[in-house]
Protein backbone atom coordinates (compact mmCIF):
# COMPACT_ATOMS: atom_id res chain seq x y z
CA UNK A 1 0.00 0.00 0.00
CA UNK A 2 2.98 2.58 0.50
CA UNK A 3 4.21 1.86 -3.27
CA UNK A 4 0.89 3.08 -4.43
CA UNK A 5 0.88 6.06 -2.20
CA UNK A 6 4.37 7.06 -3.41
CA UNK A 7 3.07 6.15 -7.33
CA UNK A 8 -0.01 8.58 -6.92
CA UNK A 9 2.08 11.23 -4.98
CA UNK A 10 4.86 10.93 -7.83
CA UNK A 11 2.33 11.36 -10.30
CA UNK A 12 0.73 14.06 -8.60
CA UNK A 13 4.30 16.23 -8.49
CA UNK A 14 4.44 15.39 -12.35
CA UNK A 15 1.40 16.72 -12.96
CA UNK A 16 2.40 20.06 -11.26
CA UNK A 17 5.20 20.46 -12.72
CA UNK A 18 3.75 19.79 -16.13
CA UNK A 19 0.85 22.47 -15.98
CA UNK A 20 3.96 24.74 -14.44
CA UNK A 21 5.23 24.26 -17.60
CA UNK A 22 2.34 24.97 -19.73
CA UNK A 23 1.75 27.99 -18.15
CA UNK A 24 5.55 29.35 -18.07
CA UNK A 25 4.77 28.99 -22.05
CA UNK A 26 1.42 30.63 -22.38
CA UNK A 27 2.64 33.50 -20.59
CA UNK A 28 5.46 33.50 -22.86
CA UNK A 29 3.17 33.29 -26.05
CA UNK A 30 0.58 35.90 -24.01
CA UNK A 31 4.14 38.57 -23.47
CA UNK A 32 5.47 37.64 -27.45
CA UNK A 33 1.68 38.69 -28.58
CA UNK A 34 1.87 42.03 -26.52
CA UNK A 35 5.56 42.87 -27.52
CA UNK A 36 4.30 42.46 -31.13
CA UNK A 37 1.36 44.69 -30.23
CA UNK A 38 3.45 47.65 -28.39
CA UNK A 39 5.51 47.85 -31.57
CA UNK A 40 2.85 48.27 -33.83
CA UNK A 41 1.52 51.05 -32.02
CA UNK A 42 5.33 52.51 -31.66
CA UNK A 43 5.47 52.27 -35.35
CA UNK A 44 1.82 53.65 -36.36
CA UNK A 45 2.81 56.32 -33.81
CA UNK A 46 6.71 57.20 -35.47
CA UNK A 47 4.35 57.38 -39.24
CA UNK A 48 1.57 59.82 -37.72
CA UNK A 49 4.58 61.93 -36.44
CA UNK A 50 6.92 61.41 -39.23
CA UNK A 51 3.96 62.55 -41.76
CA UNK A 52 3.44 65.95 -39.41
CA UNK A 53 7.06 67.14 -39.77
CA UNK A 54 6.79 66.68 -43.72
Amino acid sequence: MKTVGVVILGLIALAVIIVLIVVEIIELAVGAVLLLVALGIIWWLWRKVKSKFD
